[in-house]
């Protein structure tokens, strides 16, 4: 008995998948798949079958029984199926009906006769109507062992109007999604842009709307079905995939933790981020960012400053919760990663990342962010103190002073504290008491403590990292968003590198120093240690000069732009070994010469900085040519098919490109890729893209190896973060200062002084009541 294959006219755009074949053939159908939570995959362009530029049309004819109009297509005579051919596969023989369907202006659908109910078919409800058309036609397998079929009934006159040429682009077919598309859709969440913008850009990129042919919703569709294939798989993909890193990348770190099967926390970084902090790991600051993913765990990125003065990233990690126990693990895996301790850490002030720290560097200075601290001021003091006095000023110029000795700033802030009457405040004990880890003065004899004072780097990487994630990720796609980010920031830096290597410095002083500076600094520092020689040549003078001991003391006096005394300072120096220190502390705290040491080696006539004052991490040459060719991401979806279909998109981009400009090569790259578009057609609709193998081009496009069907490893549930018990964000003290300073002050008739209290509240008032009592 013959197989029977059944295509009909798909007059309802309803049933848009279609039963398995069990004998001996595969699923034909239009490629559309349609559900709930997804639409349209595959796509075909507008113009995907028209060969030639005929527009759509048909003959209005009478029913047999007259009662109802029929619509007969009239398409060209080589596209009509021929009843008498013989084909040699079913593939084949659909492909023609396909390229006359869509001639005719219908799309098809197919029906097993061996299974007439169509069980297994996914279908949806929809507000389509159902016109029972009965346009069809039918195959059968001539032989069971044979794939040639031939049709044994055509029926072409359909019960309701064709589509026209206009009408095309809003048909299935013209909205299907092509490779490219899904790549789009995918490759654009990575920098943080969602299905709707995608479509948008798109639609900028082509031309128009008319040009794109899936809809917004075709877009949101298919990144919903990428969210549905990810599914509760979403931490055991990201733990799969970075393990597969740690596999195939050099040098490739990668710690996590799970409790109860749940991810808890997870550290990384790459053989670049170690690279950087060999070379710039000596200071280092990390600071908490959230609602960059769905599940609510911290992201928290190390930073460290390159020899560009730009902040680079030495080593990530999330956490579920801001516990001593997730912190002292952090810092575990980040020492084990990069083994040395770093010189000076930089933190703000939760007690846990203190005492983590504490534990796990203890040969490391630890200092809290003075921003933080100073921010709280206004909250530990009335608005009306802060506005009748000084105090604000000179509290500020004492705390931030990076000349004074310690003995000196504890004396003064005693004797601040005793003028203005704080000295049994117990925010400014407290502050005096942390002053060793946060006060600039007790930092002074510690190398670089003057690249990071506050946690404003950190801080600014967080802000950076979040323009490329949002609250909704899941954690695969928050891993593609720091790929991206880590991508531009290292982008950036190489972009620099290039520019310090191809500079044209102009020299405005004719000196051997500064000619030397631009041949060994970055072009940042460069222009930084430009700036000190300019004031040694024209803000600096020699007081005096007397040897001590083998050493030159210089007295150096240092004027501003009036000529007004600025500072006074005291330089050594020790020949013929160049050794040289000077008072002002600018060497140890930047790791650059200042202006009164370039005064006094002009002066000697030096024209080269000493090599031991030349520190590694300021050299154009810090950074080696391979670590800037390295790739920080393992290139997992590489295989030759689809480095083959890049290419291929790359070499019509590149042509299109080229021949823009020439009408006649235009023409005859058209003519040529006609050519091959029809042997594309010829080659088969079992070989387009369909809704079967969206699946395998999600997974390579989010760079994992296959989906898992075991889960050992679940996401957590929502975090709630320190300070997040309502769903309100909470006011800090100071915004609650700043509002309370921001009212309307009336006169309080108990102290007649206009204040933001009345005359019930007013201290004066109760303080007189207390004593007359």
């Amino acid at each position: 008995m013959s197989d029977c294959f059944d295509y009909s006219s798909d007059d309802t755009e309803d049933d848009d998948q279609y039963g398995k074949e069990e004998m001996d053939c595969n699923e034909y159908d239009d490629d559309d798949f349609y559900n709930s939570d997804d639409q349209y995959s595959g796509r075909n362009q507008l113009s995907d079958y028209a060969i030639e530029e005929e527009s759509f049309n048909s003959n209005v004819v009478d029913s047999p029984g007259g009662k109802t109009k029929l619509w007969k297509p009239i398409v060209p005579k080589d596209f009509m199926p021929d009843v008498h051919a013989i084909y040699l596969s079913l593939e084949e023989a659909v492909e023609m009906y396909k390229l006359y369907a869509d001639k005719a202006g219908f799309g098809v659908r197919s029906t097993d006769t061996l299974d007439p109910e169509g069980s297994g078919r996914n279908k949806r409800n929809s507000n389509f109507k159902i016109t029972d058309c009965k346009a069809l036609i039918k195959f059968e397998r001539l032989h069971m062992q044979t794939n040639a079929c031939k049709i044994y009934e055509f029926e072409e006159s359909h019960n309701h109007p064709l589509e026209t040429k206009e009408e095309r682009r809003y048909s299935k077919r013209a909205r299907r999604l092509s490779y490219k598309d899904k790549e789009f859709i995918v490759r654009s969440s990575t920098s943080n842009i969602g299905a709707t913008k995608a479509h948008k850009l798109q639609a900028s990129l082509q031309g128009g709307y008319d040009n794109v042919g899936p809809e917004a919703i075709d877009y949101k569709n298919f990144r919903r079905k990428v969210g549905n294939i990810i599914g509760d798989k979403d931490a055991q993909l990201v733990v799969d995939k970075m393990n597969m890193r740690k596999d195939e990348l050099h040098n490739y770190t990668f710690e996590y933790k799970c409790v109860d099967n749940v991810l808890n926390t997870m550290f990384w970084a790459d053989e670049t981020d170690k690279l950087y902090y060999k070379e710039f790991g000596d200071v280092i600051s990390f600071d908490a960012t959230f609602r960059t993913n769905k599940y609510g765990m911290i992201f928290m990125p190390f930073t460290a400053i390159d020899n560009h003065k730009r902040s680079i990233n030495i080593g990530a990690c999330l956490l579920s919760n801001e516990s001593m126990e997730s912190y002292r693990w952090l810092l575990e895996a980040f020492l084990k990663a990069h083994v040395k301790h770093p010189q000076l850490v930089l933190t703000d002030q939760d007690p846990t990342i203190l005492q983590a720290v504490e534990a796990i560097f203890p040969t490391s200075n630890h200092r809290l962010c003075m921003w933080h601290i100073m921010k709280k001021l206004q909250a530990k003091v009335s608005a009306d103190f802060l506005k009748n006095t000084d105090f604000r000023k000179r509290f500020t110029k004492l705390v931030w002073n990076v000349y004074i000795e310690p003995e000196v700033f504890e004396s003064r802030w005693k004797l601040l504290m005793r003028k203005f009457k704080l000295q049994d405040k117990r925010w400014f004990k407290d502050m005096y008491m942390d002053g060793k880890l946060s006060i600039p003065a007790y930092f002074k004899d510690m190398p670089l403590h003057g690249l990071m004072k506050t946690t404003s780097r950190s801080e600014s990487v967080n802000s950076f990292f979040n323009k490329y994630s949002n609250s909704g990720n899941l954690l695969i796609y928050f891993m593609m968003n720091y790929d991206t980010a880590i991508g531009k920031q290292r982008n950036a830096q190489q972009k620099l590198e290039h520019d310090t290597k191809n500079a044209k410095h102009e020299m405005t002083l004719p000196s051997g120093l500064l000619e030397h500076a631009a041949a060994v600094y970055t072009k940042k520092n460069f222009y930084e240690v430009k700036k000190e020689i300019f004031k040694a040549s024209w803000y600096c003078s020699i007081d005096s000069v007397e040897k001590i001991d083998g050493w030159q003391v210089i007295m150096i006096t240092q004027t501003d732009k009036s000529k007004q005394l600025k500072i006074k300072c005291k330089v050594e120096l020790k020949l013929p070994e160049k050794e040289v220190k000077c008072s002002c502390n600018h060497f140890i705290r930047t790791g650059i010469l200042c202006h009164h040491i370039f005064a006094v080696l002009k002066n000697n006539h030096i024209e080269e900085i000493p090599e031991q004052y030349i520190l590694r991490r300021w050299r154009m040459d810090a950074i080696s040519s391979h670590l800037l060719a390295m790739k920080h991401v393992a290139m997992e979806i590489e295989d030759d098919t689809f480095k083959l279909l890049t290419e291929a998109y790359n070499n019509i981009e590149y042509c299109l490109d080229h021949f823009k400009r020439s009408k006649e090569k235009l023409l005859e790259f058209v003519e040529k890729t006609r050519t091959l578009k029809q042997a594309a057609m010829e080659f088969g609709s079992s070989n387009q893209t369909s809704s079967d193998n969206d699946e395998e081009e999600i997974i390579r496009m989010l760079g994992i190896r296959n989906i898992p069907d075991e889960i050992n490893i679940h996401p957590p549930a929502f975090i709630r973060t320190k300070g997040s018990g309502t769903k309100k964000r909470m006011v800090s003290a100071i915004e609650k200062a700043v509002a309370a300073a921001k009212k309307k002050t009336k006169m309080c008739t108990g102290c007649n002084q206009y204040a933001n209290h009345n005359l019930r509240t007013c201290k004066v008032r109760l303080a007189r009541e207390s004593k007359t009592a």
